[in-house]
């Protein structure tokens, strides 16, 4: 893997993406044997963060613990996959497994916009495969 030496001193590069291992060279995609364990540890990070909530709200599975729980994980869920990605570079699963986001085009952290519109797109996605 061929680095560049310049990034150690990069101030835009956030903390816990190592500066000496990012790739210099072309962008490729990660197989599936390295992504399906990044996204499992992210959903079951959102999934625990809105089962406390709602827990926390009714104790008792009712009406107002399910709002509680689809909220909250659409909250969690959003601000994770946009926002600390944004900033890290990558998602914990990701960070975990040793991968980061980049952005094709530029080999940088994708933007806010484009973020916001893939977690978008999965949501619809996944509402898509739900329905009948």
């Amino acid at each position: 893997m061929e680095t560049d030496p310049t990034l150690d001193d990069a101030p835009d590069i956030p903390w816990p993406v190592r500066r000496r291992a990012l790739r210099t060279g072309p962008i490729r995609r990660a197989s599936w044997l390295r992504r399906l364990p990044a996204v499992s540890v992210d959903l079951v990070l959102h999934l625990l963060v809105a089962v406390e909530a709602a827990a926390v709200v009714d104790a008792q599975v009712g009406v107002a613990f399910v709002v509680t729980l689809v909220a909250t994980y659409l909250a969690v869920s959003f601000g994770h996959r946009v926002f600390l990605q944004r900033w890290w570079g990558a998602t914990i699963g990701r960070l975990v497994v040793g991968l980061r986001s980049a952005d094709p085009r530029t080999g940088r952290p994708p933007t806010v916009r484009r973020l916001a519109f893939g977690w978008l797109y999965g949501l619809l996605m996944t509402v898509a495969a739900v329905l009948p």
